[in-house]
């Protein structure tokens, strides 16, 4: 019987290509009918430390990976010392033993064992990142994956045709130099054949940023902070092509507030950042909120506190978003568990944002933004561009503008600068209808506790129409189930996979999805959980700040808890040990 998943992984310092390696096999599967998914791991240095690129491959879509190895490619030493002990009973593990020796005792008796002096190809004078063509060549003869589909691979990623042929020539080299050793010929356990539906292979950040250009934005402000910043460097460098304008601030502050500028002129906006980026960008979005300016904003989680792991994954800033900045108001924060959900939901935020006037933050983390995976491109048809209520522009009216005008729904029209008729004030201040802090009034003095009342409860008059506007929650799985699993974020798809597992086993198990964090779906929650017989929280930190939201609006008090807070994300294999726990 065929493997139902393949998993191979790349290991090294950086400079011998590693995450290259990884990519080409991950994009010559995709476009040959297989359907990858790519986690890449690199620590915070300028240069060296270990770099890895697993990428977990199926013929059929998946959205998670586990961290047993099929084949293991070595670049240095310290590959092998991190990785041995993740390996299968039947795997394969490549390496020059010049720069790697390996120890037998840490591999299982059924692994093989192949050294290869993969330095001794790369042509004299070349570049040592072509080490990782012969790696290529290697992987190739070893696993049966085809050869062609890496030669296509390197072709279509390298446009200079003299560096194609010399990385197609190391390749064909090396798979000559192993295929004529082995004992027989490895065939990969897969079938490849060109899609009929072509598919796309991207991570959270491209899918947020393209997202953001559907959705018209066309300002972006920002300071670079792993693991946000490619959400920044991709509409920096595919923008332009759509009317889009990437500003990189002198930091963060300035960033946020570029992007209050710009929101107040009329057109949408998004930043990036992640946990220390967004710590100083508090005290702006209270003043987006104040003076009902919408904006969108990335927090790319990562572990902290402070500088904290920048290259490694968490769950730990869903408290200190949810509640960020001085004083009270109603903001939007989403928290997407896959890619099609930072596409489509960030989509949808652009227009609540517009809507309601408010600020938004999609909460991902390194290992959604960072993670590549194969999707069927997205369906767009549907999708419309909602920007609230706009000021009609006329010369004359009757009564002056009121930009904050009381409202039953307390949202009030929007005017742009250079509108006839709606020039306004945006100020930081609390404020009247008009926007002055003052109200106009010389008895402001006594006035004032009226208008501050108005101004609080005109922001929280949004509340109603945006709790039933926002599909706060999804429940996967039975209704019925003897199992209820509550979770956010990225912990999606590696909770999927284990229930999918689970069922096979005989245990009834769902899913219940908290997608917005902020309105809180409180009502839809409390209807999942009058009908769960036993919960488990799973989260990726360690002070369950999900369990602690819920606790808060519900009373409610999971069952059980699965917290992981070493950096690294959720696989299947232990939220399944986890469930056989709870059920048995």
């Amino acid at each position: 019987m065929s493997k139902r998943y393949y998993t191979c992984l790349f290991a090294g310092e950086a400079g011998y290509g590693v995450m290259s390696a990884g990519s080409t096999i991950a994009k010559g599967a995709n476009r040959n009918g297989l359907w990858p998914f790519v986690v890449n791991e690199y620590p915070s240095l300028i240069q060296g430390g270990l770099n890895s690129c697993l990428v977990r491959l199926a013929e059929q879509s998946i959205a998670s990976y586990e961290e047993n190895i099929d084949f293991l490619g070595l670049f240095s030493q310290q590959g092998f010392d991190c990785y041995a002990d993740k390996l299968s009973s039947d795997a394969i593990v490549l390496y020059d033993p010049a720069t790697t020796q390996v120890d037998k005792s840490k591999v299982p008796a059924g692994a093989l064992l192949y050294p290869v002096s993969l330095a001794s190809f790369i042509p004299k004078g070349g570049a040592k990142i072509m080490i990782n063509s012969a790696m290529l060549g290697g992987f190739c003869a070893l696993t049966g994956y085809p050869k062609h589909i890496v030669i296509d691979t390197i072709k279509s990623e390298f446009p200079n045709a003299k560096v194609q042929q010399e990385n197609i020539l190391i390749v064909e080299e090396v798979y000559a130099h192993v295929v004529s050793s082995l004992p027989s010929e490895k065939i990969f356990p897969f079938d490849f054949q060109k899609s009929a539906d072509p598919k796309i292979l991207m991570n959270g950040n491209e899918a947020i940023s393209i997202a953001a250009i559907k959705a018209g934005c066309k300002f972006s402000a920002g300071y670079p902070m792993t693991p946000g910043s490619s959400v920044l460097s991709y509409l920096a460098d595919h923008g332009r092509n759509f009317g889009l304008v990437f500003k990189q601030a002198e930091d963060e502050i300035a960033a946020i507030n570029m992007l209050i500028g710009a929101s107040y002129a009329g057109v949408r906006t998004i930043g990036s950042t992640s946990g220390g980026g967004f710590a100083l960008m508090v005290e702006a979005l209270g003043f987006a909120a104040i003076a009902e300016v919408p904006i969108v904003m990335v927090n790319a989680q990562r572990g902290g506190p402070s500088t904290g792991l920048p290259t490694r994954t968490a769950q730990a800033d869903l408290n200190f978003v949810v509640y960020a900045s001085q004083g009270e108001f109603p903001r939007i924060v989403v928290a997407p568990g896959d890619i099609e959900e930072c596409f489509y939901e960030t989509f949808r935020v652009f227009n609540l944002v517009d809507k309601y006037q408010v600020p938004c933050i999609i909460l991902t983390d390194k290992y959604l933004a960072d993670s590549s995976v194969s999707h069927l491109p997205f369906t767009t048809d549907h999708l419309t561009i909602d920007r609230g209520k706009i000021f009609e522009e006329r010369a004359t009216r009757e009564e002056p503008y009121l930009r904050y005008q009381n409202t039953p729904d307390g949202v009030s029209e929007r005017a742009f600068p250079g509108q006839i008729g709606g020039r306004h004030i945006a100020t930081s201040y609390t404020h009247g209808e008009d926007g002055f802090y003052s109200s106009g009034n010389k008895e402001y003095a006594i006035n004032e506790p009226t208008v501050v009342v108005e101004s609080m409860d005109k922001l929280f008059n949004k509340l109603p129409s945006m709790e039933n506007d926002i599909p706060g929650i999804k429940l996967h799985g039975p209704a019925d189930a003897d199992l209820t699993i509550i979770a956010w974020g990225s912990t999606k798809g590696a909770i999927l996979e284990a229930i999918e597992q689970a069922t096979s086993l005989g245990i009834s198990v769902n899913f219940l999805q908290v997608v917005y964090m902020s309105p809180f779906p409180t009502t839809a929650i409390e209807l999942v959980l009058q009908s769960a017989k036993k919960t488990l929280l799973i989260e990726g930190n360690k002070t369950a700040q999900l369990g602690t939201i819920l606790t808060a609006h519900t009373g409610y008090k999971a069952d059980h808890s699965l917290l992981k807070y070493n950096s690294r994300a959720f696989v299947p294999s232990e939220i399944l040990a986890k469930i056989k726990e709870v059920f048995f």
